[in-house]
């Protein structure tokens, strides 16, 4: 009897020992055989790329292929790959936190709790564990201190309404490309309604595809102030000294977070794991602060000069309501502006 145990541990024994290695495998090891990761982001190009860089620096054996393109323009390539049976994006992040909501209730994300979850502010991770922002940011005007008074810098969004900034002094951004304006554009139809439209639409501003365009217009003085644009972006125009200031509207301004997940088909889920705890690092996350974003992660410090969220007055609009607005303002900005 002693005899038949002794066989049947050995046979158990055998069993566990050719299973443990595939089963040990770390996530890493599983990645390295996956070889690359596809990152479809929203962040401008300069940062984007800065980031694919240094997780390639690290030589784990797997690269970072990035794809950079506005908000929307990278859910609609996804939507067309997806619907073609082409699956090419591992992670896609952008700023319109409308696609995850959709994304999640259409099952097409993966569930993955980052490595880093525990230390980052639970404000800025999804409930349900299928999404983290990694970064923030605010839509905030700017104006050209060389062709704007300070005595004449808007107190309110609708001062920009005033005949005298009308034909080409100010400079907007579509919200069919960028869904930070989108979103920020459904914060003051929620404040000031559709009429607001019609009024700046009245005004003739230049319109411009990215809201990271509106910065490098009125830099170069081709506009006097943009209405609302990417707060970092324009905040790393004020550091290096350009004739830029920010313009904070007494109603508040609109609160963009950017979330990022891993598609539930990528083809490459293990290094997606890799690369999302990668973005959600300390030395991550302090790029993003050191660029003027708002990050999650508690050990960051943030640069001279930009002003902490707790001091500003913001204007948040709820994922289910970004989703809802999406088209509508969509829609009504091609119809008012005829773009």
């Amino acid at each position: 009897m002693k005899k038949l145990v002794s066989v049947s541990l050995y046979a158990a024994l055998l069993a566990i020992s050719a299973w443990a290695p595939a089963a040990a495998q770390s996530t890493l090891d599983l990645a390295k055989k996956e070889g690359k990761v596809v990152w479809y982001s929203s962040i401008s190009l300069r940062v984007a790329q800065n980031i694919c860089n240094l997780f390639n620096s690290k030589k784990l054996g797997v690269e970072c292929v990035l794809h950079r393109d506005g908000s929307d323009k990278l859910f609609s390539r996804w939507r067309q790959e997806a619907k073609a049976g082409l699956h090419i994006a591992d992670i896609i992040h952008t700023s319109e936190i409308g696609h995850f909501v959709n994304l999640q209730k259409e099952e097409a994300l993966l569930k993955y709790r980052p490595s880093e979850a525990d230390k980052i502010d639970p404000n800025f991770m999804d409930k349900g564990g299928f999404w983290a922002v990694v970064r923030a940011s605010v839509y905030v005007p700017i104006y050209n201190t060389m062709r704007v008074k300070e005595n004449e810098v808007p107190q309110s969004w609708v001062d920009f309404l005033d005949p005298k900034w009308k034909d080409g002094k100010l400079v907007h951004a579509h919200p069919a490309y960028s869904g930070f304006v989108s979103i920020g554009l459904a914060a003051l139809v929620k404040q000031f309604g559709w009429e607001f439209f019609d009024k700046l639409a009245a005004q003739k501003p230049r319109i411009v595809q990215s809201a990271i365009d509106t910065t490098n217009f009125v830099v170069r003085g081709e506009a006097l102030m943009s209405v609302g644009g990417t707060g970092y972006e324009s905040f790393g125009a004020i550091k290096k000294g350009e004739p830029v200031k920010f313009i904070y509207p007494k109603e508040g301004i609109p609160f963009i977070s950017s979330p990022q997940a891993i598609l539930a088909k990528a083809p490459h889920p293990n290094a997606a794991k890799v690369f999302t705890d990668f973005t959600l690092t300390k030395e991550v996350q302090q790029i993003f602060a050191n660029e003027g974003l708002y990050v999650g992660h508690p050990e960051v410090s943030y640069p001279k000069g930009l002003t902490p969220l707790k001091d500003l007055k913001l204007m948040v609009v709820p994922a289910e309501e970004a989703v809802k607005m999406n088209k509508p303002v969509e829609d009504n900005f091609r119809r008012k502006f005829g773009v």
